[in-house]
């Protein structure tokens, strides 16, 4: 529970040009010192999607390694949802 704890947090700590990620969903498997996890997320809108979901993935996994000291296998996120980002301009109604 800790390891998903930590990925997760990880993933809502992760810089996306000064917005955050949102987590729907996490799990983590440990076995031995290696472990697996992955997160769902709900990312701002706009956002370049491989970027973004690059940056989270990478944050997650060193952050797991760092924090836990076991060594990460794999790091998936899976976009779960785009949320429009309320700060940035709108586009005026056609």
């Amino acid at each position: 529970r800790a390891v998903r704890r930590i990925a997760e947090r990880a993933a809502t700590e992760t810089d996306l040009a000064g917005r955050r990620a949102r987590v729907t969903h996490g799990t983590a498997t440990v076995h031995g010192r290696r472990a697996d996890v992955s997160v769902d997320v709900r990312l701002p809108y706009p956002a370049v999607l491989g970027e973004a979901g690059e940056r989270v993935r990478g944050r997650m996994a060193d952050r797991v390694a760092e924090l836990s000291g076991l060594t990460v296998r794999a790091a998936t996120v899976r976009v779960h949802s785009l949320s429009p980002d309320r700060a940035a301009p709108q586009p005026p109604p056609a």
